[in-house]
């Protein structure tokens, strides 16, 4: 069976092109829109990683982040900020949050790629 990615973002040209990328690369992938739809769908389908963007309508990324690892069912699912907005602290404070990793959109496909495997099966 085969892994899956569940992308969480707003902006829907992103969730294809990256959906595309790693379906291409063997991933099923599944998405969400907002963080509300994100967590849902998060404990719902325990997916093998979380690529989750923080600007967002609603809860934004950060909100996301703290309650997926605030929850039980959710808490060991690797999560990789997903942004095109540089934050000056960002990756040190998604580390901090217990994100598994930090990545700057646009991406190259195979370095999207190999930071999926890098961090599939990472989740005890």
């Amino acid at each position: 069976m085969s892994q899956t990615i569940l992308i969480v973002e707003d902006e829907k040209l992103i969730i294809v092109s990256t959906q595309m990328v790693l379906e291409a690369a063997g991933f099923r992938v599944e998405s969400a829109t907002n963080g509300e739809e994100g967590i849902r769908k998060a404990r719902e389908l325990s997916p093998d990683l979380v690529l989750l963007d923080i600007m967002m309508p609603g809860i934004d990324g950060w909100e996301t982040l703290t309650r997926l690892k605030r929850d039980n069912e959710t808490a060991k699912i690797p999560v990789i900020i997903f942004t095109a907005r540089e934050h000056s602290r960002g990756h040190q404070k998604s580390e901090e949050m217990g994100a598994a990793d930090y990545f700057r959109k646009p991406f190259e496909p195979d370095e999207l790629i190999e930071l999926v495997e890098k961090h599939v099966g990472q989740g005890v």
